[in-house]
């Protein structure tokens, strides 16, 4: 029975480990905001913070079409690092598109940067 679990424990540990190598695709995290009832969802890309929500971020989102999400103050290493390349991926697309003019739009120095 030992053997059993130890078997189970290892092909998860590998299967796991097998599919979260890393690749050379940038990856930017979504939020989907909607009514249940309504047709059109709005799918845009978004900075992970933590904390307390400091300001309302809709101008930013007009303009820039990126949204800003607030998570728990409490942070693991996992969510840090997720948080961390999620926000310079969309920092870098930004600059490309806008110059430093969305960071002084922005308010705050995202998560990470």
């Amino acid at each position: 029975m030992k053997n059993y679990k130890l078997f189970l424990f290892i092909a998860f540990f590998f299967s796991v480990f097998i599919s979260a190598q890393k690749t050379n695709e940038i990856v930017v995290l979504t939020q989907q905001k909607g009514k249940k009832h309504e047709i059109k969802e709005e799918n845009i890309p978004h900075f992970i913070q933590f904390g307390l929500l400091s300001k309302s971020h809709e101008e930013f989102k007009k303009k820039y079409q990126t949204g800003v999400v607030y998570q728990n103050c409490v942070i693991s290493p996992e969510i840090s690092k997720q948080a961390s390349e999620n926000n310079l991926a969309i920092a870098k697309i930004l600059t490309e598109k806008y110059g430093n003019a969305w960071k002084n739009d922005l308010g705050f120095i995202p998560y990470g940067l």
